[in-house]
Order: structure tokens, then C-alpha cells, then sequence
């Protein structure tokens, strides 16, 4: 297999299509790349088999210990950070809370904040003092968290009107920090030595230490008062439909004490839905905007579709909160206009996965290898990185045409995806 030596690890953005695309025209959809030093050698596949296989596999991929540790010093071992029979045991005590009829009973949440936002903004661009420009980014951010508040644990931020949160600011603090700063040599030095956040706390440390004070603080409040009320028998139709008392109903229906999670995997998946949740959104869903700015036909047209079903209130009229669900979910062009962005911009651009055997992993395209020959399959090693760069595949000219770098494709149809991949 040809190794990539000119190529980087985790380029930016600016520079990562490019790069990917000169990796698979020189090197091909599966290649070698250096991690840190020659002896750590990893692979990397944009080839659609292999990356189906490896995602599809985690009882011989998952995420390396490295990531693990990471992810869970930050936002405690949730979902995004456990694997094993642990991981499984969440997915099933959570599956409940994010049934299809779950989602579609938070409909007019999203509404609410969604009109209430559009007063803030009315309000700046309209005031004494008229904001020239509006950070999206900050703004869908502050929404989002109101959303998962309400919706998560029928708890009230208030973001939109106000940061004065201490909950809210905890996590805000805590992840412009910790996700902001980059992985410099210290922070990379922790996650093999956790001993070194002790004896040598940086400000990044000492952030996320008393951020969690506050968020286990109030997370635990909320978890046993939860608790207490399902119990008892007196919780009420908001708190009951809420996803942690969901998550905590499903939990205690389970008999077998085993089969349990405990109090802490909860409060961890309130960490995991705030990090998960929000500013990823708040990403997409400026990116969006910006991609509908840069193609007013688009913006317009998705416009129209949308005033098609919902009138927006005039002046201080209350809106109405009734939309269903399924009305939005069955507009043809937003589908697409979201697939589309989600397509040129994800909010996450790839995924690492450590092999746990032996393996060999199956190719649609042939793999060159170093004498110029070609060969179907990549033998894996155990212990051994992959590197999935979902950003990567969604860009490659060779699926999407030679215009992948471009929004354009809002004719975009799965079955067009199906029947040639």
C-alpha cells in the first residue's frame, strides 16, 4: 500500500478538500499515512466498502483509548466517549428517549425558540442603535442551548434573553477552552500521563474542574428530583417527556440491576446532549445560512416552500406552535438544501478507529501498493489506527462530480448514492 508522505494529519478546512483530493489522485482511495513518527504507520480510506466496514464493525474498530480519554475528561464517559458492552448498555436504556414520536412531541419547543430568536434579532437590527452584523454562530448557539434545556430536562436557560446562567456560562467557558486551544504538546501529554493535570494544572484544567463542579452540581439535582417524581408517581407531562425522564423511566423499568446505568452514566449524557447538541447545530446551521447567501436562488426558493405551510406572526402577535412535525419533515427542497450543506460542511469531518485483531479490511476500489501493483483489501494490524474522513468522502469528486466543492447539488437523490456505490 502507498504511503501519503506530503500529506497532513488534520489539515484545516480551508486546505483539507484539496488535500484529499491530491491524496486520491496520486495514492488512491486507500493509502498510509504517518502518525507520530514512522513507526506509527495508520490507513486512510475515502473507499465507500471500507468505511461502511470499519463503522459497522466496533466489536473490531473503535475509538482509540487516546480519544476515549480525551472525550471523557471533558464531558464524562457518555456515549460519545464509551465502547464495549458499556457503550451498548447506554444505547439501550437511551434508545426510548429518541423514538420518532419522542422527537416529533418537541415541535413546538423548537418553534418557540425559533420565533423567539427571530424577535432578538428583529429587536437589534431594528433598535436605537441597529446592529450592522449578527455573530449566527453566537446566537443559534445561545437557541439551541434554551432548546436542549427544555427538551432534555425541562430546564430553563433563558439564553436567548440573557448569558447570566451559571450552568450555561460553565459550559460555555468550558468548551471555548478546552475545544478552542488546539492540542498543544501539554494537553497531548495528559491524556498519557493524567497524573500531569494534578501536579501541573493549566488554565484549561482548572476551567473544566470547576465547570464540572457546577454541571454535576445541578445535574445531579436534577437527576434525583427526577428520580423522586417518577417514583412517586407526581411527575408532570413536561418533566415525563422530557429525554432524562425518559432516560430515567427506561432505566428503572430494567430488572436486572446489570442492565442498569448508574446515576453518573446520567449526568454524563447530559454532558454528552450539551456538547453534542448545541454547537454543532449552531455550525450547521450557520454554515447554512451562509451557503443560502452565496446562492440567493436557493434561499428563495426555500423561502417560498416554507411560507407554503407556516405564516410567520405579524407585529406582537402570538405564533402558533401547532405545526406538526411530520409537515416539516415532508418539505421535498429543505431536505435537500440540508443534505446538501450537511454534505459540504459536517459539523464533524472524521472519525479515528483502533483495530482489536487481525483483520483485512474489504475495498471497492484497488488499493496500489508500493511495487505498483494493484490488490483489492487492506490487511490491518491490531492495534493498528484508521482514519474515516467523513469530510474527505462527501467531497470527492470521483462520487459527486466535478463540482463536489460547490453547492449546488440540491437535486441530490439517495437513489442516484445507491446504485453506484
Amino acid at each position: 500500500m502507498e504511503t501519503a508522505h506530503d500529506a497532513v494529519m488534520v489539515p484545516s478546512p480551508s486546505q483539507s478538500l484539496k488535500l484529499h483530493d491530491q491524496c486520491v489522485n496520486t495514492y488512491g482511495k486507500t493509502f498510509r499515512v504517518y502518525g507520530f513518527g514512522y513507526f506509527d504507520q495508520r490507513v486512510l480510506t475515502l473507499d465507500p466498502r471500507a468505511m461502511n466496514y470499519i463503522l459497522n464493525n466496533n466489536q473490531i474498530y473503535e475509538k482509540p483509548w487516546q480519544s476515549q480519554r480525551m472525550i471523557s475528561n471533558l464531558i464524562g464517559n457518555g456515549l460519545l466517549s464509551s465502547e464495549g458492552m458499556h457503550h451498548k448498555k447506554q444505547r439501550k436504556v437511551m434508545n426510548p428517549a429518541f423514538s420518532l414520536s419522542n422527537m416529533k412531541a418537541y415541535s413546538p419547543i423548537f418553534l418557540q425558540k425559533a420565533h423567539q430568536l427571530r424577535r432578538r434579532w428583529l429587536g437589534l437590527i431594528a433598535g436605537s442603535e441597529p446592529a450592522e452584523t449578527l455573530d449566527l454562530v453566537h446566537w443559534i448557539s445561545r437557541a439551541t442551548f434554551d432548546v436542549i434545556g427544555l427538551t432534555g430536562f425541562n430546564y430553563v436557560f433563558n439564553a436567548i434573553e440573557n448569558e447570566d446562567n451559571a450552568v450555561y456560562l460553565a459550559y460555555k467557558e468550558m468548551f471555548d477552552l478546552a475545544v478552542n486551544q488546539g492540542q498543544n504538546l501539554r494537553a497531548l501529554g495528559s491524556i498519557w500521563y493524567p497524573w500531569l493535570d494534578t501536579i501541573w494544572p493549566t488554565d484549561a484544567t482548572r476551567v473544566v474542574k470547576e465547570s464540572h463542579k457546577i454541571i454535576y452540581g445541578v445535574g445531579n439535582q436534577l437527576v434525583q428530583e427526577a428520580k423522586r417524581k417518577i417514583m412517586e408517581g407526581t411527575v408532570d407531562d413536561k418533566n415525563s417527556k422530557s429525554m432524562l425522564g425518559l432516560l430515567i423511566k427506561s432505566n428503572l423499568s430494567n430488572t436486572n440491576p446489570e442492565q442498569q446505568i448508574t446515576d453518573e452514566d446520567i449526568m454524563d449524557q447530559i454532558n454528552t446532549f450539551f456538547f453534542a447538541g448545541s454547537d454543532t447545530t449552531s455550525l450547521a446551521l450557520a454554515w447554512t445560512f451562509l451557503l443560502l447567501c452565496q446562492k440567493p436562488q436557493y434561499q428563495t426558493q426555500l423561502r417560498d416552500e416554507i411560507l407554503s405551510v407556516y405564516t410567520p406572526p405579524d407585529g406582537d402577535e402570538e405564533p402558533d406552535y401547532s405545526l406538526d412535525f411530520s409537515v416539516i419533515d415532508n418539505l421535498p427542497f429543505l431536505d435537500k438544501v440540508t443534505k446538501e450543506s450537511l454534505r459540504l460542511i459536517p459539523p464533524v469531518h472524521s472519525s479515528i478507529r483502533v483495530a482489536l485483531q487481525d483483520d483485512v479490511i474489504p475495498t471497492k476500489y484497488p488499493v496500489k501498493l508500493g511495487d505498483g501493483t494493484e490488490t483489492y483489501g487492506v490487511k490491518i494490524a491490531k492495534g493498528q489506527f484508521v482514519h474515516v474522513p467523513m469530510e474527505g468522502f462527501n467531497l470527492d469528486k470521483t462520487v459527486w462530480g466535478e463540482d463536489a466543492w460547490e453547492f449546488r447539488q440540491v437535486l441530490f437523490s439517495m437513489q442516484g448514492w445507491s446504485s453506484s456505490n
